[in-house]
């Protein structure tokens, strides 16, 4: 591990120990110790956050689908105001809105998913509830 300090220093990079933290992706993680390289310590952490996505030890992916589905809610409800007005926009509109600003928000990322059943789920439900917003409750006349 020296070696790799010393080749990274010839390069101009430093480690940073506030900063660095290491993560180990396994069914079984055994072990909470602190990585020791050469006077650096890193910490171990269960959960990251990388690049917008979250990753776990695991490698569970149903945590990052509820935190999409949480950050589309927000998105809907910052939103709000718009989607619930008859004046400002009509149907079509407010599809339009929900397909380019909301529904990325929640499928970002989504290439490299491995959807369960419950995560398929809770999915639907996610869309299915602002569907059901945007096109109002339709009144059949008899």
């Amino acid at each position: 591990m020296v070696t790799i300090e010393k080749d990274a220093r010839r390069r101009g990079l430093l480690a940073n120990e506030s900063k660095t933290k290491y993560m180990q992706v396994a069914r079984a993680v055994h072990s909470d110790e602190h990585l020791c390289c050469g006077q650096h310590k890193f910490e171990h952490v269960k959960e990251i956050s990388y690049l917008g996505s979250q990753m776990n030890q695991t490698n569970s992916i149903s945590s990052e689908i509820q935190a999409r589905i949480l950050s589309g809610n927000r998105c809907y409800y910052a939103y709000g105001k718009l989607m619930k007005s008859r004046a400002a926009l009509n149907r079509s509109s407010k599809l339009k809105t929900y397909k380019s600003l909301m529904r990325p928000v929640v499928t970002y990322g989504c290439e490299a998913w491995t959807l369960t059943d419950g995560d398929e789920q809770h999915l639907r439900i996610f869309e299915r509830r602002i569907l059901r917003k945007i096109f109002d409750p339709v009144q059949n006349d008899i």
